[in-house]
């Protein structure tokens, strides 16, 4: 059998949560929980961190921005990279944003045919149903590739401790995220070294992007014991850029001292 990027290996009809195995450039394996009890007005793949530091999609970061969505009524996918768990391949750490291409493209599909049925409150049938993307660390940055060059557009991004300067990526590799148009999330940690706000603000307002910050206070790059807050902003982001809903204010926003 001919396997097309994103196409869905099983043909058993997805529980409200569960595994699954998906085609790219290999297969991949990924965890698709759907929201409880009422049909997703749209979905959420989430990206993990760095696969060599031991990255994977049970990260708490990850877990949490899933289980947030889910709350607010979308579906989530979070998934593990080529080479990482279940999935195929081997770790190159360029071509993962092709990872994140396929699982938008099984997710967008999903969505389709979700287990709740058709979804509510939304156009005719045939229109795509709202798509975002979330990363976080290694996984913002092939989220951002994603978003500016890959082949699966999607609605609106959120980044979480984007690390924007790491001497394994060569000058120019986020330039891409200038073409991407719709609105974008910085979570950033006040304390985090590596992917500092300051930093991410600069290089967000260089590229001309649509982005609002938002500045976890206290928090270093894991968020230690802020992983659910981190989740609750996020999630609330997609609910009022997916789902249309009014925007809710952060206990803390904007660069420190602002």
């Amino acid at each position: 059998m001919t396997e097309v990027p994103g196409t869905f290996i099983s043909d058993r009809r997805p529980e409200p949560r569960g595994h699954v195995l998906f085609s790219g450039d290999h297969r991949l394996e990924g965890m698709l929980e759907w929201p409880e009890g009422a049909a997703a007005t749209g979905g959420v793949v989430i990206t993990h961190p760095h696969p060599l530091y031991g990255g994977t999609m049970a990260q708490p970061v990850v877990y949490r921005i899933a289980q947030s969505c889910r709350e607010e009524g979308l579906a989530s996918l979070r998934f593990n990279f080529r080479g990482v768990g279940k999935s195929g391949g081997r770790y190159s750490g360029s071509e993962e944003y092709r990872d994140v291409d396929a699982a938008l493209a099984f997710l967008r599909g999903k969505l389709r045919s979700g287990p709740a049925g058709a979804l509510p409150g939304r156009p005719a049938p045939g229109r795509p149903a709202p798509l975002g993307l979330a990363g976080y660390s290694f996984g913002s940055v092939m989220a951002a590739l994603a978003a500016g060059e890959g082949a699966v557009p999607i609605d609106a991004l959120a980044l979480v401790a984007f690390v924007v300067d790491w001497e394994e990526w060569p000058a120019g590799t986020l330039d891409g995220l200038a073409r991407f148009r719709g609105p974008v999330l910085a979570v950033c940690g006040e304390a985090d070294d590596l992917a500092h706000p300051a930093v991410v603000d600069r290089a967000l307002e260089r590229m001309g992007v649509d982005y609002r910050l938002s500045v976890v206070k206290g928090a270093g790059h894991l968020f230690e014991r802020r992983q659910r807050e981190v989740g609750d902003r996020v999630a609330a982001f997609f609910a009022e850029t997916l789902e249309g809903r009014p925007p809710q204010a952060p206990a803390s926003a904007g660069l420190p001292g602002e």
